[in-house]
C-alpha cells in the first residue's frame, strides 16, 4: 500500500489533492485518455486519436514520469473518483551530447501523430536552455495536466500546479515525499536524488496560460499554433480561434536553507 500524502483541497472540502499512488494510478490515466488526449490543444493538432495506438504510447510516456514519484492527482471524496491529475517528471541537467528523456522516447515512439506530440513538446524546450537561463541543474517539469471535462471551473488545474509547486518546495526542505509508483512490476524510483530548484510547463491553453500568470510564473516563451504542422495542415487550423499558442513558463523553488539557518 502506498503512502497518502495530502497536498490540499478545494473551499467547500469536495476535492482533495494528494500525490498519485498506485490505487490511483488507473485512475489517473483514465482523465489523461478522458480529456488530455481529446481536447487538449497540441492533442488536437495532432490528430492523436485519429491513429489507433498513438494515445497508448503516450500513456507510457506518463508511467514513466509516474516513476519519479512526483505527479498529483485530484480526488471527488463523494466518489473516490480520480477527477484530474498533473502527471510531473524531474528533468535533469545533462551533457550537450547527452540526449534529453523526450528525444530519447521519441526515438522510440513507433506512431506518427504521438511522436509529432513529442517532438513539440522536445522542439519548444529547445528554444530556452532553462538550466542555463535560471542557473539550476535540476527542474520539476509539470508534462501534462488535465481535469474531467465535466469538473471544470473548479479551479482543479489551478489547484493541481499549486500542489506541484508545493511538492517542489518539500523535495526543496529535503523531505522525502516521493511516492513510488509500480511500473511494469517495478516500485524503483527515478531520479530519486535529485533536488528540482525550478517548476516549468508548456502552457498549451488559454486556461492553463491564466493559471501560470495567477501563480506568478515567468514567461520564457510564446509559440504560435501555425508554426507547425501535421499531415499538411496547420496545429492552427485544427485547435481554432481561441488556442493560439502554446507559453513556455517556469518558477523558481524557494533557495536551499543550510542547517543552520
Amino acid at each position: 500500500m502506498s503512502h497518502y500524502r495530502p497536498w490540499g483541497s478545494t473551499e467547500n472540502g469536495q476535492i482533495e489533492f494528494e500525490s498519485l499512488t498506485d490505487e490511483t494510478l488507473e485512475g489517473a490515466l483514465d482523465v489523461i485518455r478522458k480529456s488530455f488526449f481529446l481536447y487538449e490543444s497540441v492533442s488536437i493538432g495532432v490528430e492523436l486519436n485519429s491513429e489507433p495506438g498513438a494515445s497508448e504510447e503516450l500513456e507510457e510516456l506518463c508511467l514513466y514520469a509516474a516513476k519519479d514519484g512526483v505527479s498529483v492527482v485530484a480526488i471527488d471524496i463523494t466518489t473516490n473518483e480520480v477527477v484530474g491529475v498533473a502527471f510531473n517528471k524531474i528533468q535533469v541537467s545533462a551533457n550537450s551530447s547527452e540526449k534529453s528523456f523526450f528525444e530519447r522516447f521519441s526515438d522510440n515512439c513507433r506512431y506518427k501523430s504521438s511522436k509529432a506530440l513529442v517532438d513539440f513538446m522536445i522542439n519548444v524546450d529547445s528554444r530556452v536552455n532553462l538550466f542555463k537561463h535560471y542557473y539550476v541543474d535540476c527542474i520539476l517539469e509539470i508534462m501534462f495536466i488535465a481535469t474531467l471535462p465535466t469538473y471544470g471551473k473548479r479551479r482543479i488545474g489551478e489547484m493541481l500546479i499549486t500542489s506541484s509547486l508545493e511538492l517542489g518546495e518539500e523535495l526543496r526542505r529535503d523531505k522525502n515525499v516521493r511516492i513510488p509508483i509500480t511500473i511494469h512490476g517495478s516500485d524503483e524510483v527515478t531520479n530519486a536524488d535529485a533536488v528540482p530548484a525550478l517548476v516549468s510547463a508548456i502552457m498549451t491553453s488559454n486556461y492553463s496560460y491564466r493559471i501560470a500568470m495567477k501563480l506568478h510564473f515567468d514567461v520564457l516563451l510564446e509559440v504560435s499554433y501555425d508554426e507547425f504542422e501535421f499531415n499538411g495542415k496547420k496545429y492552427s487550423e485544427r485547435v481554432g480561434q481561441e488556442h493560439r499558442q502554446a507559453v513556455l513558463v517556469a518558477k523558481r523553488l524557494s533557495p536551499i536553507l543550510s542547517k543552520k539557518q
